[in-house]
């Protein structure tokens, strides 16, 4: 299986040698990163929530890299440089510029989001849940990012992974209420009332938040791939509650 959207540019499935399937997208293969996001369909995603530096490990060695960085994920707005595998810490992004060095993240429903300057130089890697979201994560990682190695916002290209989807995340007031008191009125219009229900499009929220720091349209990508209709590639703990597994998405410099 080769599945690619329209836009070559856009998120499609790969289906390695061993059977495995990944997702990619196509803007990173073409500035030449490796990269993936692990499903159902050959990973052990048990290993990802029990044992999550195995997990990231791993996935590395799928991808040809030499080593792995991951993080205790605390779902804040915090991020570190790194430049060496292993444990990083309590946070929530990574970036680097070291080659080699895979930086991994993993999910059951939040957004995780690659991040790399056009020339692939520095690269990072944030894991957004809702408190994240509301509380400025993709702001203040593209900020980090940019202040650490002088990078040009608009030469930077995020890559919005699976995640749960406006169709499907319903959410209470306290969530709406969080999202205005963090980002503003404007937050309001990322909510919409489904059969009587609120739900919180997260993916649009991060893109609106990209943009503002200084992203251009053209290289912000959504997967568009909901984690809870799509079943038979990505666990869901809005799905499956505490036995959810967890899917990992990755993104290194060639070694």
């Amino acid at each position: 299986m080769n599945t690619m959207s329209d836009d070559s540019a856009g998120f499609y499935f790969d289906r390695l040698p061993d059977g495995a399937t990944i997702g990619r997208f196509g803007v990173l293969d073409a500035i030449g990163l490796a990269h993936g996001v692990t499903t159902l369909q050959g990973f052990d995603t048990a290993l990802a929530a029990t044992d999550p530096g195995a997990a990231a490990e791993s996935f590395a060695r799928v991808l040809g890299l030499d080593g792995a960085a991951w993080l205790e994920q605390i779902h804040g707005a915090e991020s570190i440089i790194v430049d060496s595998p292993g444990a990083a810490g309590s946070a929530d992004g990574l970036i680097t510029e070291t080659p080699g060095l895979a930086l991994v993240g993993r999910s059951a429903d939040c957004p995780l989001v690659l991040v790399a300057d056009s020339e692939g130089r520095a690269i990072g890697m944030f894991h957004a849940g809702w408190r994240g979201v509301t509380g400025g994560m993709p702001a203040s990682f593209v900020r980090r990012l940019v202040g650490r190695f002088d990078s040009d916002p608009a030469g930077l290209v995020a890559c919005i992974c699976p995640s749960v989807g406006l169709c499907c995340y319903e959410v209470g007031k306290d969530v709406q209420e969080s999202a205005v008191a963090g980002l503003g009125k404007r937050a309001v219009k990322f909510f919409a009332y489904h059969k009587g229900r609120l739900h919180f499009n997260m993916q649009a929220c991060i893109s609106d938040q990209l943009l503002r720091v200084g992203l251009t349209r053209h290289n912000v990508h959504v997967a568009g791939v909901c984690t809870i209709c799509h079943d038979d590639l990505f666990c869901s703990y809005r799905r499956q509650g505490a036995v959810a597994g967890r899917f990992q998405a990755a993104i290194a410099r060639s070694a």
